[in-house]
């Protein structure tokens, strides 16, 4: 068969053209090659059901020896394919162990062609059927052939039938395809954090104010709001509100705060393991006269929290470790008896990140080999499912039916479904650059998603040697990562304009956009050649190469774990990155020519910086200065004197130039001598409620205000 021979059909805006191996969306075209448009078509007259590997290799390579790995090509270049034209919208479905599905259904051109069996044989006739009988002796060989293949075809249905896996049987009562996105809180200022009441009347969220005054402090509150948007204040804290969530019978609504201890400043400092402290507050709330009938708060926790749920209507269970350096484990709490157990830890979710319950079913969200693993748990907590997912962290919670979970990743900006048989349905998202997506929460009759969107912008100011402030950039835009050339005549930038990331250079005041492609994730951090002309820049888990002079840009490393750029020699085909693996940061050394890569510490990397050839580090919550020479690799301790959790922004023959603090809480810019020791201040702000990104001993620094962003919560219908 001619697999071009086929009717052409439509997978939402995607239009496919298998006559053409071609296929169109938003004006544009991709073209594929012949045997993956096959694997397209072939799932799409198939797709009601899932389809094996062995069953694509079967109809679609027939007579030639070839692997799963055929199929994965296949399927990689089409997912590829439909990135390019829609984004990160998943088309195919993949179930372990079982196959591929479409996620959305194909509307044919033509009249549907029908789907091919599940591997039964098709009877074709060899013979005509007024000769079947023209002799005797024929007659009954026939009879004869009929009856064993009539035996062998009753055999093969039955063992198909025998072996062929149980299908999940999932009633889904919840909507995945929505039309429009309502302000459901359109004050000013910062909403966030809906959890929708059981009785799909009430809201629960977080509200919060900016406490200039208070070294970037924030001020935060609890709000419930009824069906006429009228709201009842019913928490107040100078901490911030963290996780809220509402017992099954919405009765109590839990929320967590988080504070630091008393003397100790808002914020971490610098590269420090998060040391909150942690309070849980218990609300029993009276909802039809407004009346708060009774509060608890638990005893403080102290280490992390990253999930709160409910059990029952009197036992909570949070996802947490007790101090910075211990374990992630799974606790329940009674409130009744006031006790606290440890969960037993499930076999192969040895590091649990979040969990979910509705009605005593479990989902539970770990790390594995540095990817999401989802688990369903029956109230016994044996496995109903496991699912491999390809995000590094997520935010869960139950749709309200109880077929699956919703899962949004912030980095990846994906919203989609994940049901206890596997299936992923992807919820689509405004693609909006300048916002920050979190929180989605279903409404408890599906028929809508809350979530939390957050307006990023700023600029980015110069501040010269003596103090003195200009603006770099004068717009409403979300200016960041701006970073100085190495001799401080330029200056570039990532900037989200028109709903489009690039990168721009500042050069004699004036500025131009440098990169001609839109950049599809957030920038990280920017770093320059020691000539000038070549820059480095992290996007997501992606590093790139930019040249100035042929206004070039190139994908040097895609990685699983997050990568940040530290030096880069462009003759030498070598760059140096810090590679995050968890809550651990090493430097690499990373050939770009022979793609070979090289670990240069095992601990925990705080700050680096180059000079020279050579790389500048402190490890996280150590004192002293360390340099990864050029030359021949060797690590050498500079320094034991340098004041631990230090940010060190650039390094010279004689020291270090380095700041103190944390988040939007920073120093004055320090100066540390080799020689003699000693730390003095080269540049004084009075102004500490910033965000450095760059430091030139001749120019001054770059850095951008803190503030708290607008942020509203909207509602998909």
């Amino acid at each position: 068969m001619d697999n071009n021979n086929k009717h052409g059909f439509t997978l939402g805006e995607l239009q496919v053209s298998p006559s053409h191996n071609q296929l169109t969306a938003r004006g544009q075209t991709v073209k594929l090659q012949p045997k993956v448009m096959a694997v397209l078509h072939y799932l799409a007259i198939n797709h009601e059901r899932v389809i094996s590997n062995e069953e694509l290799i079967e109809r679609l390579w027939a007579g030639r020896i070839v692997t799963h790995g055929s199929v994965q090509k296949s399927i990689n270049a089409l997912r590829s394919a439909f990135t390019e034209l829609m984004g990160d919208q998943e088309l195919i479905a993949h179930y372990s162990k079982r196959g591929y599905q479409l996620t959305i259904a194909p509307r044919f051109l033509t009249a549907s062609p029908p789907a091919a069996t599940d591997n039964q044989p098709e009877i074709v006739p060899t013979a005509q059927t007024n000769n079947l009988m023209d002799t005797g002796g024929r007659g009954r060989r026939l009879k004869v052939v009929g009856i064993v293949t009539g035996v062998l075809f009753m055999l093969a249905l039955f063992g198909y039938y025998a072996v062929k896996p149980s299908v999940m049987v999932i009633a889904k009562h919840h909507k995945t395809s929505f039309q429009t996105a309502i302000g459901y809180t359109n004050e000013t200022g910062h909403e966030r954090n809906a959890v929708p009441h059981p009785d799909n009347q009430h809201v629960a969220y977080i509200r919060e104010k900016f406490n200039a005054s208070g070294l970037g402090e924030t001020e935060s509150e609890i709000v419930v709001r009824d069906k006429n948007g009228k709201d009842w204040r019913i928490a107040h804290s100078n901490g911030s509100w963290f996780k809220l969530a509402w017992s099954p019978a919405g009765k109590h609504l839990v929320a967590i705060e988080v504070k630091r201890n008393d003397g100790q400043s808002f914020s971490p400092n610098f590269y420090e393991k998060p040391n909150y402290l942690y309070s849980f507050h218990i609300f029993s709330l009276d909802l039809a006269h407004n009346r708060l009938i009774e509060k608890q708060q638990l005893s403080q926790w102290q280490g992390r929290i990253f999930s709160v749920t409910w059990w029952d209507e009197n036992t909570l269970e949070f996802v947490a470790k007790q101090g910075p350096n211990s374990v992630t484990a799974r606790y329940r709490y009674s409130t009744q008896d006031q006790s606290l157990s440890m969960l037993d830890e499930l076999e192969g979710a040895t590091n649990p990140v979040a969990s979910a319950v509705l009605n005593k079913k479990t989902a539970l969200a770990s790390l594995y080999k540095n990817a999401i693993q989802i688990d369903f748990l029956q109230e016994d907590q044996s496995r109903i499912s496991r699912w491999q997912l390809k995000f590094s962290a997520v935010d869960i919670s139950w749709i309200p039916d109880g077929s699956g979970i919703l899962v949004y990743s912030e980095d990846a900006r994906t919203l989609l479904a994940l049901y206890l048989d596997g299936q992923q349905i992807q919820i689509p998202l405004t693609d909006s650059k300048d916002r920050v997506f979190s929180r989605p929460r279903y409404l408890p009759d599906g028929s809508g998603i809350f979530y939390t969107e957050e307006k990023r912008s700023s600029n980015i100011w110069l501040m010269a040697l003596a103090g003195t402030l200009s603006r770099l950039t004068e717009n409403t835009d979300f200016n960041y990562a701006a970073s100085f050339s190495p001799n401080g005549e330029k200056v570039v930038y990532a900037s989200v304009r028109n709903n489009q990331i690039h990168l721009w250079l500042v050069e004699n005041g004036q500025e131009r956009q440098l990169t001609s492609q839109p950049i599809a994730k957030k920038v990280g951090a920017i770093v320059w050649s020691d000539d000038g002309e070549h820059l480095l820049y992290n996007a997501g888990t992606h590093l790139y190469h930019y040249n100035l002079r042929t206004a070039a840009t190139s994908l040097l490393l895609s990685e699983s774990d997050k990568v940040e750029p530290i030096a880069f020699y462009p003759n030498a085909h070598k760059l140096v990155v810090l590679k995050s693996n968890h809550e651990l940061r090493n430097l690499w050394r990373i050939d770009t020519q022979n793609h070979q890569q090289k670990q240069l510490t095992f601990g925990s990397v705080g700050s680096a910086v180059e000079n020279s050839g050579d790389v500048f580090f402190q490890y996280a919550s150590e004192p002293g200065l360390w340099a990864l020479r050029n030359k021949n690799d060797a690590l050498e301790q500079v320094t034991p004197n340098l004041a631990e959790n230090t940010k060190v922004l650039r390094a010279d023959s004689g020291g270090v130039y380095f700041i103190q603090g944390g988040l939007c809480r920073e120093s004055d810019i320090y100066y540390f001598d080799y020689a003699t020791t000693t730390t003095s201040t080269r540049v004084a702000r009075a102004n500490k409620i910033v965000s450095t990104t760059s430091f030139h001993p001749q120019k001054g620094v770059l850095q951008t205000d803190c503030y708290l962003a607008e942020s509203n919560i909207v509602l998909l219908k």
